[in-house]
């Protein structure tokens, strides 16, 4: 397996940003960085789970990759077998849950839950409207939670509205992937994805309107939450993301596949920016 094959196979940007998204959660709630060995052991259950994750993805969805003509699917282009994804998921999802046991209970509690629920997701969940595609943006929120809880004992506030905004900006992006994937998922017996269940353009706009909703709470902490309140650090970064992803709702209205394909990738970049935008409130760069 070479690594840009294992690199696609796993969406590895995506368990990259698994980890700063932990770290994010630690920094906020600390307010400075945790020490460089616990950190690194926190991020091991995170980054696993998410190698797991799209990998036993890819292993229950290769006909249908097929059909959507996705050879940058290393199991279509045939440079990974499928057993070997197989493999690869089990073995990253155990050494992703047991790492967590040496984190805390509470972070261990969340590791199990999504490891378990990502091969849910897989064999099922997918295929059940927004209940999948809210499973997946769970997977965006919740590391700032785990990063928080697992040196703090307390939800903050500031961490909490973030988990949300990665919520909200998540789920609008997987509706918009199921967009961009309908036709070939129209083909596999018993899907029933949400753009299949109320049409394109309505799931579309769905999401546009997900976008937005997560662009207004991300200037709340500018108006009232210590430490981000007229803080111009916070306002350049979270409003580079805003103008990237309010690009990305009006742009994607026109149902565009190749839009749809490019707005994934500038969907993320825009979420990165968030989280940096969240940290810049921890050192008051004001």
């Amino acid at each position: 397996m070479n690594f840009r094959a294992f690199a696609r196979l796993t969406r590895i940007e995506h368990a990259l940003m698994l980890c700063v998204a932990v770290l994010a959660g630690q920094v906020m709630s600390l307010h400075g960085f945790p020490d460089p060995a616990f950190a690194l052991l926190s991020f091991i259950p995170p980054f696993m789970i998410e190698v797991a994750a799209f990998s036993i993805n890819d292993y229950f969805d290769v006909e249908v990759d097929r059909r959507n003509r996705r050879l940058d699917r290393p199991l279509v282009s045939g440079e990974i077998a499928r057993k070997a994804a197989l493999y690869l998921s089990m073995g990253a999802a155990a050494v992703g849950a047991g790492a967590a046991w040496f984190v805390n209970p509470a972070c261990f509690a969340i590791a199990l839950a999504f490891a378990a629920a990502s091969f849910l997701y897989s064999f099922r969940l997918k295929d059940m409207g927004l209940v999948g595609n809210s499973y997946v943006a769970g997977t965006m929120a919740v590391p700032f939670v785990y990063g928080n809880l697992s040196v703090g004992p307390a939800l903050l506030e500031s961490v909490a509205l973030l988990a949300i905004i990665a919520f909200l900006a998540g789920l609008a992006r997987e509706v918009m992937g199921a967009v961009r994937d309908v036709e070939g998922d129209r083909e596999r017996a018993g899907a029933k994805t949400f753009p299949m269940l109320v049409g394109s353009g309505p799931a579309l706009v769905f999401a546009a309107i997900l976008y937005f909703v997560a662009i207004a709470l991300s200037i709340v902490p500018f108006l009232a939450i210590p430490g981000y309140a007229g803080n111009p650090a916070y306002l350049l970064l979270v409003g580079a993301c805003d103008a990237i992803l309010a690009w990305v709702a009006v742009g994607m209205l026109s149902g565009s596949r190749e839009f749809l394909k490019r707005a994934r990738y500038l969907s993320l970049f825009a979420m990165a920016l968030g989280t940096l935008a969240f940290l810049a409130g921890v050192f008051r760069f004001a």
